[in-house]
């Protein structure tokens, strides 16, 4: 009994103390005691890395190059992919030059076919140029029986005003009332709103003041659309400006004698 009071004794008299280590995580080194020297993981890895890479030489610039039965299996690759490409052309020039029959070629055959599909195309289309038809250009001008008339005048700047030329029975006023009745016509007939409907175009005097010509527009109309064109197509506005714009556009040589005066031109509806 005594013996074991002594023995608690003992053990509640034992302090802990710290334990202290040599700053290397506990591992014993070489040099602070017997036992097993302990190596550092990270330079264990790091050996191995150097061990892996021993393999490999390293270029001017640092590059890892790999040894040398590697190159000469990479140079070996790359070249086996030429000879492939080079008898893959060489078998389409082949395949080209095969003659078809007699001495025709694959390679003319083809160009052949492409000639034949462009020249199909381009009759085609001229074809159904051809063919096709405006339909506002299909009228029957029997229909157009209602006339509208349009009477004016125009000054002749270049023009000296005779004796002649107050008399529309003469030779000299004829003519020029024929070149200007001509020119009158061809303005009108080739106005793509105005040109199925006009039909003549007549200079009825001269006068003087300069020279004054007076002129009469006749257009017909189809009954049916009479009221719809007195009000937009044949209304006196289209008619002046179609003529108006002539005027402004006629060649700036003033000096023929068929020259007109834009500011000049007067036109009302007559009915």
């Amino acid at each position: 009994m005594e013996s074991n009071s002594w023995r608690r004794a003992s053990m509640d008299n034992i302090e802990l103390l710290p334990v202290t280590t040599n700053g290397n995580d506990g591992r014993v080194s070489a040099s602070n005691g017997d036992g097993v020297p302990s190596r550092n993981a990270d330079a264990t890895e790091r050996d191995a890395l150097l061990t892996g890479q021993s393999t490999t030489s390293t270029g001017q610039n640092g590059q890892m190059l790999p040894d040398g039965n590697a190159a000469e299996a990479q140079r070996d690759l790359e070249n086996t992919g030429i000879p492939h490409e080079i008898s893959a052309v060489s078998r389409i020039k082949g395949e080209l030059k095969e003659v078809i029959f007699w001495k025709v070629r694959l390679w003319m055959v083809i160009i052949f076919i492409f000639l034949l599909i462009f020249a199909v195309i381009i009759i085609s289309l001229a074809a159904c140029a051809a063919s096709y038809k405006d339909p506002d250009e299909d009228f029957d001008p029997s229909l157009f029986k209602v006339p509208r008339y349009f009477n004016g005048s125009f000054q002749l700047p270049n023009l000296v005003f005779t004796e002649e030329l107050s008399n529309l029975s003469t030779n000299k006023s004829q003519e020029l009332a024929a070149d200007f009745q001509e020119k009158l016509a061809d303005l009108y007939r080739s106005s793509p709103a105005l040109g199925r409907y006009f039909s003549k175009a007549e200079i009825s005097a001269f006068r003087n003041g300069s020279v004054i010509a007076d002129y009469q527009l006749t257009f017909l109309m189809p009954e049916e659309e009479q009221d719809q064109l007195r009000n937009f197509t044949l209304s006196r506005e289209m008619v002046y400006n179609v003529f108006r714009q002539f005027l402004y556009d006629q060649e700036p040589d003033e000096s023929k004698p068929m020259y007109i005066d834009p500011v000049s031109l007067i036109m009302f509806l007559t009915h």
